[in-house]
């Protein structure tokens, strides 16, 4: 038994000894080449572990998923140094419990004056932008402030917990569906994963907690339940509502119409029609004017210039956003929805989809499809979540600056991946293992007979 479990257990040790070395990096944006290298070696140990390690019972999916608690409580409490969200979600939270809308005032308007403070205030982001975080991200952030306050590590550990929740309904489903165990591990050991949402706190983990619930739920037949789920994880983070047309094919019309009247009954209930209209606009300040870490934008942006010497950053929106359509109408209409998986499979291509064509593309954006890996693990994307790590290098500049390098390295296997597993038919990582696991066998079975030749050696003297 040990010696089965051995991969598994010197594979998480040395994770753990990875994420104790970050932790000890101190501020990670004056320590940008030690951070890439240790997530560099974190993802080539949680890749190691999904080719090599199998998990053939419950006893190894327990241990593995201990190794995931214990990554997720090493890093919780430590300083979010690559990310100030954290302190928007308790700046919006002590808004609300102010009494205040946090949709119709930016943290610098002259009416918040008497909220701000030295410690919160200061560590904002976009203070002149009104807040962009949905009704059920608002009611997550309520919630964390007022259970514990004001505390950092807490509104973390609120994100932290969905994220790690998430991960166990994952493993029941794979369960359920009678898939391979050992894609688990790019959710539980992957980095991205660990990083984003214990690390950093990021909120996208309510969307992926009520993505998975909801494909659960319908896997055990509870349509209405299901689309409830689904309509909450649309009112965390908006995109998943690309999913409603594969949701009418898969769970019908009623139970759809009934989570989206659900949503809109729970948005009328928090939105006044002043501030539903200031949230839209706050919406299309943010497409219109930020960009970051994208891939099909900055390509668009750099054949302007070159080719017609223009300035094309403000003006990609409109053609990215019918390129989106475009993409989505063949899912919509054409891609195969037999059961859950499929259902997922068509989702997790209309939300990566979403991510080529965005103009901002910060790492843990890419939670909005990389949720599905355990289910189909592909490679292009397994790459991305390990790659998404290098755009953290543009903020060891001030101002912030993006390498060339950095986005080349990121995105050029990313869609070479991308096009080879399209033109394949599916994912391909699990081939990989299988060969990786088949050449393992091989040479355990190679040894064996080596061992056994040299014992008749040794034990036959006629042999000698």
């Amino acid at each position: 038994m040990l010696k089965q479990l051995a991969p598994i257990l010197l594979i998480g040790t040395a994770l753990e000894t990875v994420w104790l070395a970050t932790l000890s990096l101190g501020p990670l944006r004056g320590r940008t080449g030690p951070f890439l290298g240790l997530m560099a070696v974190a993802f080539a140990l949680c890749l190691w572990a999904y080719l090599r390690a199998p998990l053939s019972g419950k006893r190894d999916v327990w241990i593995v998923l201990a190794f995931a608690l214990l990554f997720r409580l090493t890093v919780l409490p430590s300083s979010p140094w690559q990310s100030e969200d954290i302190y928007r979600y308790i700046w919006d939270a002590r808004v609300a419990a102010a009494g205040l809308d946090p949709f119709a005032h930016a943290p610098q308007d002259p009416e918040l004056e008497d909220l701000r403070d030295d410690r919160i205030y200061p560590m904002l982001n976009s203070k002149p932008y009104r807040t962009a975080y949905p009704p059920v991200s608002q009611l997550l952030f309520r919630a964390g402030h007022g259970l514990f306050g004001e505390s950092v590590v807490a509104m973390k550990a609120v994100f932290s917990l969905l994220e790690f929740g998430a991960l166990l309904l994952t493993w029941r489903l794979l369960a359920g569906m009678r898939l391979p165990l050992e894609p688990l591990f790019l959710m539980a050991w992957n980095p991205f994963f660990v990083f984003e949402f214990s690390h950093s706190g990021h909120s996208d983990s309510g969307m992926m907690f009520l993505m998975v619930a909801s494909v659960w739920l319908l896997h055990k037949g509870r349509r209405a339940a299901a689309l409830l789920s689904h309509a909450g994880a649309v009112l965390s983070k908006l995109h998943p509502a690309l999913w409603y047309p594969l949701l009418l094919r898969r769970a019908g019309w009623k139970a759809t119409l009934a989570g989206m009247a659900s949503g809109a009954i729970l948005a009328s209930i928090y939105f006044e029609p002043s501030s539903l209209i200031s949230y839209v606009r706050t919406l299309r300040l943010y497409y219109r004017l930020f960009e970051f870490n994208a891939g099909i934008h900055y390509l668009a942006c750099a054949a302007g210039r070159a080719l017609l010497d223009a300035s094309w950053e403000q003006q990609t929106g409109p053609f990215l956003a019918a390129a989106l359509l475009a993409v989505c109408a063949v899912v919509w209409s054409r891609f195969p929805i037999r059961d859950e998986l499929g259902l997922m499979h068509a989702g997790f291509w209309l939300l990566t989809a979403d991510l080529c064509f965005a103009t901002t593309v910060h790492p843990w954006y890419l939670s909005w499809a990389a949720f599905a890996l355990p289910f189909l693990p592909y490679a292009f994307m397994t790459w991305w979540t390990g790659a998404a790590f290098l755009s953290y290098a543009a903020y060891q500049y001030r101002p912030v600056y993006e390498p060339a390098w950095v986005l080349v390295l990121e995105y050029v296997p990313m869609y070479l991946l991308m096009f080879l597993e399209i033109r394949k038919g599916g994912p391909r990582m699990e081939r990989l293992r299988a060969a990786c696991r088949s050449r393992l066998s091989e040479d355990a079975r190679q040894d064996a007979r080596i061992r056994g030749r040299s014992r008749i050696f040794m034990n036959d003297p006629g042999q000698r």
